[in-house]
C-alpha cells in the first residue's frame, strides 16, 4: 500500500510540476517565444508519454539532441517549391530530404528504446504531431 501511495504521490507532483511549467510559460507576457514553446512542447510531450521523473530525466537530452539534428536537416533543405514549375531534380531533392529524415529517425529510435517502452515510441511521433496542431490552432486564435 505505501508503495502505491508514493506511486500516486510521485504521479500527482509530476502532473503539477509540468502544469505549472506549462501556466508559466503562458502567462509570461514577455520573453522569448522559442523557449516559451520549448517549456509547453516538454510539458505535453511528457504528460501524454506519461514520463516518469527518471525517465524523463534520460529521455529529453536525447530528444534534445534529435530535434536538434531535425533542425538541421530542415535547414539544409529550406529550399521552396513552386508546386506549378517542379523539376524532376526538385522531385529528387525531395526524395532524397525524406530519406535523410528517416535515417535520421532509425539512428535516434535505437537510443529511445532504451529509455522508452514501444508504446511510448509509437506515441512520440503522434504527440509531436498533436503538439503542433494545438501549437498552431493557438497561434490561428491570436490573429
Amino acid at each position: 500500500m505505501k508503495k502505491y501511495l508514493n506511486l500516486s504521490y510521485r504521479k500527482i507532483a509530476s502532473v503539477l510540476f509540468f502544469s505549472i511549467l506549462s501556466i508559466s510559460a503562458i502567462a509570461q507576457p514577455t520573453g522569448n517565444r522559442h523557449n516559451k514553446i520549448e517549456k509547453l512542447k516538454i510539458a505535453f510531450i511528457t504528460k501524454k508519454l506519461n514520463l516518469s521523473e527518471k525517465t524523463a530525466q534520460e529521455f529529453w537530452p536525447i530528444y534534445n539532441q534529435y530535434d536538434h539534428a531535425k533542425q538541421r536537416l530542415f535547414r539544409k533543405y529550406k529550399k521552396k517549391y513552386s508546386s506549378q514549375n517542379l523539376s524532376m531534380q526538385d522531385v529528387e531533392h525531395r526524395m532524397e530530404r525524406e530519406k535523410e529524415f528517416l535515417e535520421l529517425r532509425k539512428k535516434y529510435i535505437n537510443r529511445f528504446a532504451k529509455v522508452l517502452s514501444p508504446v511510448q515510441l509509437t506515441d512520440l511521433k503522434r504527440s509531436e504531431r498533436q503538439f503542433k496542431k494545438l501549437l498552431l490552432k493557438r497561434m490561428q486564435r491570436r490573429k
